[in-house]
């Protein structure tokens, strides 16, 4: 009786070791697959910029001037993000949280199959 009830303890360490695996694989993978699409975004947005900024150049008669334009537009956009930082923070971490509970979930669903 003292080995099974050694066994089952046993298991139940193992069983749990395999949980943290299988939880922390799931975030491991969506954190790389949220950098991918984080590099792809810059991507676009990179020669979006480029475009804009030409575009702009073209149709004020100086490439300067556009590429200026494009430059206000992002400095706009950064006092905006430092002016709502908490509520992007919280965001953030917000949608972190649900991630992490979303792997421990689909972990969970995964050993009732």
């Amino acid at each position: 009786m003292f080995d099974d009830l050694k066994q089952y303890i046993n298991n139940r360490i193992s069983y749990a070791k395999l949980e943290i695996v299988d939880s922390v694989s799931n975030m491991i993978g969506a954190g790389v697959f949220g950098m991918l699409v984080g590099v792809f975004v810059l991507m676009i947005l990179f020669i979006g910029s480029l475009a804009a900024g030409f575009l702009l150049g073209n149709w004020f008669d100086d490439t300067g001037l556009g590429f200026l334009f494009v430059m206000i537009v992002y400095v706009l956009l950064l006092v905006i993000f430092i002016i709502f930082r908490k509520k992007i923070q919280l965001i953030i971490t917000n949608k972190t949280i649900e991630a992490a509970m979303e792997a421990i979930d689909n972990s969970d669903d995964d050993d009732e199959d």
